[in-house]
């Protein structure tokens, strides 16, 4: 597969900061603020009434929030539709995280820690009463929502991803070659001796430019582990999966290519959107709502 692919992922993630600075938040919803090991934790929720209807937990993409675009016209279309759903902001380990990752911030999460907050927010879904509970994740929030249903196969009945990542450990060590002018490997085996929590500079980790990261972090989001690519993760989750690709999103070819390799799947269904980038933006993400919906009736 040609390099090309991690470039333009890349190039994705650094739009996720630049579209739509001007969100409109659904005027039904209500602020939840949560507090988890010493941070509060934010979410957008829309109630449903009705505990037995399908509702939906929802999580955004890499260092993005709840109110990105995206996340936000998908509560909308659903609570047009009367269901109910919690969109997320991973905290990214900070306090109060309401809006996108700032860079100017070091960067001390890891990938891995959306488990046990995916996992804090199905529980208190739950504890409202839900029994009907769908989940939804986009790009990163796509593999990281495809490990958690893997684990938790019981508590959720079906999974839809929009335009989850696709990853490969050759990629991206050229893609940090070319941005960084250095060695993955060696990268990696530096910071694997270091603390863990000890910071260190970097030119480019992720979307962040000239930025800091910790030791751990910059292991989790660079090693090949835990699983990244979302089409690995496919045959060991048991759930009904759904996958929305958009033809003007130039990672579809990647996914596809990564996806022929695993064969077909009989619980796995992908779906094209025309005319959608990656943000699947105006009519794409109604497309989405109304095919998401026709699954869950």
């Amino acid at each position: 597969m040609k390099n090309k692919a991690i470039y333009l992922m890349k190039k994705i993630s650094l739009l996720l900061f630049f579209c739509s600075l001007t969100i409109s938040l659904n005027s039904n919803a209500s602020a939840v603020q949560l507090s988890k090991n010493n941070l509060n934790l934010n979410a957008e929720y829309l109630e449903n009434k009705d505990k037995n209807s399908p509702f939906f937990l929802i999580l955004h993409g890499t260092f993005a929030w709840h109110g990105m675009e995206l996340i936000n016209a998908l509560q909308e279309n659903l609570n047009e539709e009367s269901y109910g759903s919690l969109a997320i902001t991973l905290s990214l380990s900070e306090n109060n995280r309401s809006s996108f990752f700032d860079c100017t911030h070091p960067i001390i999460s890891k990938h891995q820690d959306a488990q046990e907050e995916l996992n804090f927010w199905l529980t208190w879904i739950e504890g409202k009463g839900y029994k009907n509970i769908h989940i939804i994740g986009h790009s990163r929030g796509g593999v990281q929502v495809a490990q958690f249903s893997a684990n938790q196969s019981k508590r959720i009945k079906k999974v839809f991803l929009i335009a989850p990542m696709v990853w490969s450990s050759k990629q991206t060590a050229n893609s940090f070659k070319h941005e960084n002018e250095r060695n993955l490997s060696k990268a990696l085996k530096t910071a694997s001796i270091q603390p863990s929590d000890q910071l260190f500079n970097i030119n480019q980790a992720l979307h962040c430019s000239n930025t800091k990261i910790s030791n751990e972090a910059f292991i989790s989001y660079y090693h090949s582990k835990p699983i990244k690519n979302t089409v690995e993760l496919l045959p060991q989750t048991k759930n009904s999966i759904y996958i929305y690709l958009g033809d003007s999103d130039p990672l579809t070819s990647a996914f596809n290519q990564y996806y022929s390799k695993v064969g077909k799947l009989k619980h796995v269904v992908l779906k094209t959107i025309e005319d959608a980038d990656h943000y699947f933006r105006d009519f794409a993400t109604e497309d989405i709502v109304e095919d998401i919906i026709s699954q869950v009736k």
